[in-house]
């Protein structure tokens, strides 16, 4: 009997030594289940970017060929054009299939669901004034201090005349001259440090002018052909403001989400943190 439960001793310390074991594993595949929703969350946000951005041009081409007093003579569309539109189309699909075939992310159990804020209470009509009411102080435009800043960085740098031009055109409100000259700064020095800057203030324009959906199409090419610029932050900060004032907080909120995730110490993901709180996100 002795030499029954000597043989028999070590199990329990074995079978311990494996529920241990056990449960590290638990705890690292948790922080691995983690580590997958925060990758799924920016991959959709990209993707959601790419495919708002895609359709949005699809929509202005395909309005476009629908007018024909938008083309010279009323003539029929061409073969080209008809081609670029079945060209994004096919890539638009394509986007739109795949980011339904990428893996759901699982929403956090704590999560509170949206309850949309009541309407303001309407003020009541002042009573009327004896005395005029002095004339309103002059709006500024909320760009100036931005492009004060843009034309301090260019001190003693060797930059186009073109870039210089279109953001003083921009302070005098003159985005249809300032967008021409800032395309033509962008085609002639494709590889300047100031491109992607003049290719967010092409963005701005539009946004200002509450072009959204044009807004939005000009800041996704700063993330598309300037990814490690150091203009993205900005102009994912506007891209979140030009979707959030169209009417679609959902992207707004995913473009904020990557804002706060790939550039965390950018002065513009604090103001995105606050918008995020603002948008319930």
């Amino acid at each position: 009997m002795n030499r029954l439960l000597r043989t028999a001793g070590p199990w329990p310390a074995v079978l311990l030594f494996s529920v241990a074991l056990a449960g590290c594993a638990t705890r690292a595949d948790l922080l691995q289940v983690k580590d997958d929703q925060r990758e799924t969350r920016a991959l959709l946000a990209d993707q959601q970017v790419a495919i708002d951005g895609l359709r949005r041009r699809l929509e202005m081409l395909r309005s476009d060929l629908a007018e024909p007093g938008r083309r010279k003579s009323g003539a029929p569309p061409s073969n080209e054009a008809l081609q670029q539109l079945n060209d994004l189309s096919a890539r638009v699909a394509a986007l739109e299939q795949a980011r339904a075939g990428a893996p759901a992310v699982v929403p956090s159990p704590f999560a509170q669901p949206e309850v949309e804020a009541p309407p303001p209470p309407v003020a009541a009509a002042p009573p009327p004034e004896v005395a005029p009411t002095p004339a309103p102080p002059k709006q500024l435009n909320p760009q100036d201090a931005a492009i004060t800043k843009e034309e301090a960085a260019l001190q003693g740098a060797h930059v186009d005349s073109d870039y210089r031009e279109g953001l003083g055109l921009i302070r005098q409100g003159q985005c249809s001259q300032a967008v021409p000259k800032l395309r033509d700064f962008i085609r002639k020095n494709p590889k300047s440090d100031f491109a992607d800057d003049a290719q967010y203030w092409i963005g701005s324009c539009y946004y200002g002018q509450h072009d959204y959906n044009r807004a939005i199409l000009e800041l996704n090419e700063v993330l598309l052909k300037y990814p490690k610029a150091d203009k993205v932050p900005a102009a994912l900060l506007m891209l979140a403001d030009a979707f959030a004032d169209s009417g679609d907080k959902i992207d707004a909120r995913l473009i904020l989400q990557k804002l706060v995730s790939d550039h965390p110490k950018s002065d513009e993901a604090e103001r995105g943190r606050q918008k995020l709180q603002s948008l319930g996100g």
